[in-house]
């Protein structure tokens, strides 16, 4: 599912409200070479990369490339993978920021342009929450916590400045896939659901949201950049039903027409609820059912069951909403019963898109901590890739051939709708 960068975007913003030049690359549709020339006719003084487990080596070989080119600059990481493991980004990076940034990254960027050198700044890097770094004289490892910024916080900052995307590019690739061409926007951060096999790095589970009059206002340039739809990044847009409402009442009055996809949890919808998002223009919803087993959701530390989920499911199907459901097959502790379950099961719900995942267990994670022999160097680096990286009672040739004949059935009898959830 490609998507402008959000974060980047967030950071462009501010770091222009306090009067500093940027640069913004992205490079969704380039070739990572293409950039180092134009860096280096430009010689930046900071160059940030945003990295995500799916980038990790991309993003290694950019850094390199950066570093012999333009040796002078000051290298920066941050993103979801920086923020677990900042030990593995602090050779190639000067500094490595962890958790939110909004407010950090420009204040270091502010002192770092004014200041003669970086070790200078950093004898200062108490200032900047979320610092992970080595000195480059005492070789002293810099760090300081990451700090969230709450609702008051995150309403004072400036909405994303999207000025620096290739936006027909976007909105050609979903215009062939769905018709329409959504922007990524998120309303809450946070999630306070404690899913074993959930990582959620950046935003934690202090749960905020944002003012309407914000969102609104950052829909509205998302529409004069020509798209006609919106991704609701959040981890559940469901979660408090009177901000869902809030927000329903306002598309339907502001921006009517506007078809827009979300997540959600499978319980704690209600018939109103889901009759009131179909009519603000709900397009979607993005379920994570995950397995057919009440045990295995117990394993999960899921906190629902089987029976609510098929409840929520026939509730937004009957209002018009098409449904999609994410699944994990082969998850440490269930049986082969319980994968033929969750297969079987998959093939009687009313889903539109259906997809399966062999567990990967992402780094600082419930599940990473209690499985063993992870591949030290394992990676996610393609879409629907699904393989083991640990120590596992399945094989996973048949895990896959089971995936297959399950897509296949669905595809044949159903809606022909397969999507992947690759974005760790």
């Amino acid at each position: 599912m490609p998507f402008h960068p959000l974060g980047i975007a967030h950071l462009s913003a501010v770091l222009r409200q306090a009067g500093m030049d940027v640069i913004v690359r992205d490079l969704t549709f380039e070739e990572i070479d293409g950039c180092i020339p134009d860096l280096v006719i430009r010689q930046p003084r900071i160059i940030g990369i945003y990295i995500m487990l799916t980038m990790v080596g991309n993003a290694l070989m950019l850094a390199r490339k950066i570093r012999q080119d333009i040796p002078d600059a000051v290298l920066v990481c941050g993103g979801p993978l920086p923020t677990v493991r900042p030990e593995s980004f602090d050779r190639d990076f000067d500094i490595v920021f962890r958790g939110e940034a909004a407010r950090s990254f420009p204040l270091f960027c502010s002192d770092c342009l004014a200041s003669a050198s970086l070790r200078e700044v950093l004898r200062r890097h108490h200032r900047y929450p979320g610092l992970h770094a080595v000195d480059p004289g005492s070789g002293m490892l810099l760090r300081t916590p990451a700090q969230a910024i709450d609702e008051e916080g995150m309403d004072s900052l400036p909405i994303p400045d999207r000025s620096d995307f290739p936006h027909s590019r976007y909105q050609k690739a979903w215009e062939d896939r769905e018709g329409f061409s959504p922007a990524c926007i998120m309303t809450t951060y946070g999630c306070p659901h404690t899913c074993e096999f959930c990582s959620k790095p950046i935003f934690g589970r202090y749960f905020r949201r944002r003012s309407m009059d914000r969102i609104m206002e950052e829909i509205r340039s998302i529409r004069s950049f020509g798209y006609d739809g919106l991704w609701i990044g959040d981890d559940c847009f469901t979660l408090d039903p009177g901000h869902v409402r809030a927000f329903c009442r306002r598309m339907i009055r502001e921006n009517p027409g506007m078809r827009w996809t979300c997540l959600s949890r499978s319980d704690g919808i209600t018939p109103e609820d889901a009759a009131l998002m179909r009519e603000a223009g709900c397009k979607k919803v993005f379920f994570g059912l995950e397995s057919g087993s009440n045990d295995v959701l117990k394993l999960m530390n899921k906190n629902t069951t089987v029976e609510s989920a098929e409840r929520t499911l026939d509730l937004f199907s009957r209002c018009g909403i098409e449904t999609a459901g994410f699944f994990m097959v082969g998850y440490p502790g269930e049986s082969r019963e319980t994968i033929e379950t969750t297969l079987r099961w998959s093939l009687t719900l009313p889903l539109d898109e259906i997809s399966f995942t062999i567990p990967f267990p992402l780094p600082d994670t419930e599940l990473a901590k209690r499985i063993s022999g992870l591949q030290a160097d394992a990676d996610w680096r393609y879409e629907s890739e699904n393989r083991l990286v640990y120590e596992s009672d399945f094989d996973q040739e048949y895990l896959h051939k089971r995936i297959e004949e399950t897509y296949a059935l669905f595809t044949a009898g159903k809606k022909p709708g397969i999507t992947s959830r690759s974005s760790p």
